[in-house]
């Protein structure tokens, strides 16, 4: 086996002496090409056919303007009184319509605060919050 290994391996070795006699250096030797090879390597542009097929595009959701788009779109006031306020929304994190909540709340009163009393599912995966205007710091 070892034999075997030895005589392939004088093989190449004398097979690369005999190419490597062609070339000054080895980086000649690299840069070279044969023609065949060079032909095989031309790049062909292409111009893209209209009305064909590609591959489908999936979205990452849907796109709005603004968040003031966002919001106009995906949250709607259900009850409102003078110390409470109910958002349904759908699309919006919690955060965002409590930031609206506590803007109700200053606007109607001037100086509560809004505190989340329940959020809650209903209809067609939309949620509602129901916010209460209280006063903390007197509690």
């Amino acid at each position: 086996m070892k034999k075997t290994l030895v005589a392939v391996m004088a093989l190449l070795c004398s097979s690369c002496q005999l190419e490597g006699d062609n070339y000054a250096t080895l980086s000649d030797m690299l840069n070279t090409q044969p023609q065949a090879e060079q032909a095989q390597y031309q790049v062909v542009e292409q111009q893209p056919q209209i009305g064909k097929i590609s591959d489908p595009v999936v979205a990452s959701g849907t796109r709005y303007s603004s968040d003031y788009e966002r919001y106009r779109q995906n949250i709607v006031v259900k009850a409102a009184g003078p110390n409470y306020v109910v958002y349904e929304y759908t699309d919006v994190r919690v955060d965002e319509v409590a930031s609206l909540a506590s803007a109700y709340c200053f606007e109607t009163t001037g100086y509560l605060k809004a505190y989340l009393r329940d959020i809650y599912m209903y209809r067609n995966h939309k949620r509602r919050a129901t916010f209460d205007c209280v006063d903390l710091a007197s509690q």
